[in-house]
């Protein structure tokens, strides 16, 4: 996109920096095994079934505006590895779980698989970096 990517400091809240104001968080996810129960009336069945976590929560306490856009990729989840560029402004929750299921995702952050032009848009509203505050 030709867009300039900068390095942060490893203490820093987000991984890289595009364009010198775009704070962006990686998130990368593995497949994981997660048991599930279901009770169906009166019956109980248990199964297990894999899953992609990614946190955008940082050390346990949700803070909003630590970053301005989270891309999470979700490897071999199909053939190709799975990406969601996500605006935090977006982000309605602490996490994001991806399960696998023979059906493609469809939930709250489908319109961002693959939406690398979030950051042209990010671009064009993005205000430059201001001091980071923490929320408690």
């Amino acid at each position: 996109m030709g867009f300039g990517v900068e390095e942060v400091a490893r203490n820093a809240k987000y991984d890289m920096l595009v364009n010198g104001s775009i704070r962006v968080a990686l998130r990368v996810a593995f497949p994981g095994r997660y048991a599930h129960t279901v009770t169906v009336n009166g019956r109980r069945y248990a199964y297990d079934y894999r899953s992609w976590n990614f946190n955008f929560h940082r050390h346990g306490r949700w803070e909003q505006k630590y970053c301005d856009v989270f891309v999470c990729v979700a490897k071999h989840r199909r053939p190709a590895d799975e990406i969601f560029v996500i605006p935090a402004i977006a982000v309605t929750g602490p996490t994001f779980s991806l399960h696998g299921a023979g059906k493609p995702y469809r939930g709250r952050y489908n319109e961002y698989r693959n939406r690398w032009g979030v950051f042209r848009q990010l671009q064009s509203d993005t205000p430059p970096l201001e001091p980071q505050t923490e929320v408690a």
